[in-house]
């Protein structure tokens, strides 16, 4: 009787990066039995603000969160993004721009920081210390992979290398992401390395390159059982190495330059650190590392200069005041080039779970991407409405993609907040609850707050 593709991948030997490698064997074993995967989820936060202006395309006519009386959704297909999110114009059919949702119960302002995912409010005397568990590490909870989270971002200041506002695992338990690429690489891909490979992972060689040659070994015993899947995993492997010795390479020319080091030098950096994170979590994903990435860019950095680099030299703070609340506000433009950027890395981390094979589809089948800023709505904000783009489905677990969606607005009927947005999240990656976050005092507790968001449910 002939080998099946599942008696073969019972008995493959895997090197020594097996704890990596062998996350990528059972996905391919589950495509090979037609088993469905567990959902992934990546949250992306920007500074700033994300005016509810922002995200309306055009054509579709806009309505103030107060005018809006009842749940409506309008098809993308007829309408193109606006300007800010053009870069997932091509991505389209995979796109919600999720308008109406409320978070009062964070305070607003410049940035909620944790509880921007936690739905809580912090105090102003300690913006790092979490009242509670964040949704993106409730979900990692639910669905593991090696980690059940990881956290990576950009700062402005290129000598920061991490920060505790934004992630959590419990209240008081902040969770660190990592704002420099090569400690983010070390901190999470070396979690494979052990004993003496772990000593001569972080002295002198890439755990990278073991990885490349043990997804070889595995092509090898597979033969053409091992489809395009596995070189899709290699690829991910392979470009993440080269991107990792890039990194090493140009932090020694900044070493070199460290007496004379300061905004002028770094500032242009900060794009390119950021998409080295963009690319280390988009290829935890792939890797099977873990199943739920958190990416911020410059979230709670108020007075700063993170896009130099794209040619932006206005700081945050400067044209949040210029305005971006109605169409001819003067930081408009400023907003787009600067929101347009991180649409464009999100685009490529789509493009590259597209090329993903599993099961009969990809690996953008079965992710949800939520962009959203870490001040609810506009520069200064009130929390009354908490713009979203969302960019995928979950397999259909989620009646999402091609939509523009307006919720009624803050307290009429049919309002829902982004807590119960966050419990809609739960119940599709099948770890239930109700609430999550505080509640908000002002609004119904069961009919605008408790359980997960019908329209959205699939």
């Amino acid at each position: 009787m002939p080998t099946t593709r599942r008696q073969m991948l019972k008995g493959l030997t895997l090197g020594t990066g097996a704890t990596l490698l062998d996350p990528m064997v059972q996905r391919v074993m589950a495509n090979a039995e037609g088993i469905k995967t567990a959902p992934r989820f990546v949250f992306v936060l920007q500074s700033n603000g994300f005016d509810a202006i922002q995200a309306c395309p055009d054509t579709i006519p806009f309505q103030q969160y107060a005018d809006r009386e009842k749940f409506e959704t309008v098809n993308l297909t007829n309408h193109r993004l606006p300007k800010g999110l053009a870069p997932l114009e091509k991505h389209k059919k995979r796109v919600t721009v999720l308008q109406g949702l409320s978070g009062k119960c964070t305070g607003g302002g410049h940035s909620t920081w944790s509880g921007a995912l936690g739905q809580y409010r912090l105090s102003g005397a300690n913006n790092e210390s979490p009242l509670g568990t964040t949704i993106d590490y409730q979900l990692g909870k639910s669905i593991p992979g090696i980690l059940p989270w990881i956290g990576v971002g950009m700062s402005a200041n290129a000598g920061r290398n991490a920060t505790l506002g934004f992630a959590a695992r419990g209240a008081h338990k902040p969770l660190a992401i990592a704002l420099n690429p090569e400690k983010a690489y070390n901190a999470y891909f070396s979690v494979a390395a052990t004993g003496n490979l772990k000593k001569r992972f972080h002295l002198k060689r890439n755990l990278l390159d073991y990885m490349i040659d043990d997804v070889k070994s595995v092509q090898k015993q597979l033969g053409p059982l091992g489809g395009v899947e596995l070189e899709s995993y290699l690829d991910a492997y392979d470009s993440l190495a080269k991107r990792q010795y890039s990194l090493l390479s140009a932090e020694a020319q900044l070493t070199k330059a460290a007496p004379i080091l300061d905004d002028r030098f770094t500032s242009p950096v900060a794009t390119k650190r950021l998409e080295a994170q963009f690319e280390i979590a988009t290829c935890a994903l792939i890797g099977g590392l873990s199943n739920v990435a958190t990416i911020t860019s410059a979230a709670g950095e108020i007075n700063a200069q993170p896009y130099l680099g794209i040619g932006l030299e206005e700081s945050n703070h400067g044209y949040g005041h210029m305005g971006g609340n109605k169409r001819d506000s003067r930081g408009i433009p400023l907003y787009e080039k600067a929101r347009g950027f991180v649409m464009s890395q999100i685009a490529k981390m789509v493009d590259r779970l597209e090329s993903t094979p599993e099961g009969s589809g990809t690996m953008m089948d079965n992710t949800l991407i939520i962009y959203m800023s870490d001040a609810p709505d506009t520069h200064h904000s009130t929390a009354m409405e908490w713009p979203m783009l969302l960019v995928g489905d979950l397999g259909g677990r989620l009646k999402l993609g091609g939509q523009y969606i307006n919720y009624p607005g803050y307290g009429k009927p049919g309002h829902r907040t982004v807590g119960s947005f966050y419990s809609t999240l739960l119940h599709a990656a099948g770890a239930p609850q109700e609430t999550f976050g505080r509640l908000d005092p002002d609004l119904d507790e069961v009919a605008m707050q408790t359980g997960p968001c019908p329209e959205l449910l699939g």
